[in-house]
Order: C-alpha cells, then sequence, then structure tokens
C-alpha cells in the first residue's frame, strides 16, 4: 500500500488543496485575504458581544471614539467629504459602492458587500448584529458637524450624511 503525501491529507482534511508560498501571493490575492480577515474580526467581535449579552451599541460608540482619535483634528466638514471619506474606509473592508451622492449638504451612497452575508452565515452570526459596527461613525462626525445615519435593506446598505442644521456653509 503507498503512504499518502502529507499534502493530499491536508487536502483530505480542509476539502480543497492549500497553496503554499506566502511570499507568491499578488496584491490583489492579498488585498482581498485582507478584507476577509478584516470583516472575519468585526463579525467575530459581534458574535462575541452577542453571546454574552452586551450591547453592540456600546461597542460601536467606544470603536467611534477611538477611531476618531486617529482623524485629523475636529473641524467643520461637508456631508460629502464625510460620506466620502467613509466609503473609503468600508471599501477597505470589501464593501462595493453601488451609488453615490456627495452633495455638500446631504449625501447619500448605497453599498453591497460589508457585512460580507456569506461569511456572517459561515460565521453563524446574523448580518444586522455585524452591521451595527457601522454606527462607530457617529461619534467622528459629530464632531465634523455632519449627522452620520444608515439603514440595512437585505444585502445593501443605505448611507445618509448631512451637514447639521445652521453648521458651517
Amino acid at each position: 500500500m503507498a503512504e499518502r503525501s502529507e499534502a493530499a491529507t491536508e487536502q483530505d482534511e480542509v476539502g480543497f488543496e492549500i497553496e503554499h508560498g506566502h511570499d507568491e501571493y499578488a496584491v490583489e490575492e492579498l488585498l482581498e485575504q485582507a478584507q476577509s480577515n478584516a470583516q472575519a474580526a468585526i463579525i467575530a467581535t459581534a458574535a462575541f458581544l452577542h453571546e454574552r449579552g452586551l450591547r453592540g451599541a456600546e461597542w460601536a460608540e467606544a470603536i467611534g471614539r477611538r477611531f476618531a482619535a486617529g482623524w485629523d483634528a475636529p473641524r467643520p466638514w461637508d456631508a460629502g467629504e464625510f460620506l466620502d471619506a467613509m466609503l473609503t474606509n468600508y471599501r477597505a473592508l470589501g464593501a462595493k459602492v453601488d451609488s453615490v451622492d456627495l452633495d455638500s449638504q446631504r449625501a447619500e451612497a448605497v453599498t453591497t458587500g460589508f457585512p460580507d452575508p456569506d461569511l456572517c452565515a459561515l460565521f453563524g452570526v446574523d448580518v444586522s448584529l455585524v452591521a451595527v459596527f457601522n454606527d462607530a461613525a457617529t461619534v467622528i462626525a459629530r464632531e465634523r458637524d455632519v449627522t452620520w445615519s444608515w439603514r440595512l435593506d437585505g444585502n445593501r446598505t443605505h448611507f445618509l450624511a448631512t451637514r447639521r442644521e445652521g453648521e458651517g456653509d
């Protein structure tokens, strides 16, 4: 009887062949892996909080306070400028921008891909628990005279950023 190779054993255990060679992946492949890993960390955190009965809103508020420290000093922003910056962050997580209007007073966008419904299903986590992460931007927006809101519609997320009434031009 012939011995099975280690690679054949690995293939049987995971259901696909594992490619080795960390230095052989293209930048695009690494970006996709990084996006999946970032989303997986957010999804796993949402699941952890939910399992322990902790509120996702408090988690998002805490993340927002910490993320705000990484942005430039607070100053008034227009709505489109703020939404554009947020869309850059969501794209870094793997979101796709389906539509966008970056008006200075009222900016809107629709995205798909964050939270990734397939990855949420793989982890056994409801998309709505993960989507609470979107509330982190509320703190950042407030410090920039912008009101931030979002809502889920199936696999799409609708974002709205508005200049606070009576605030700068």
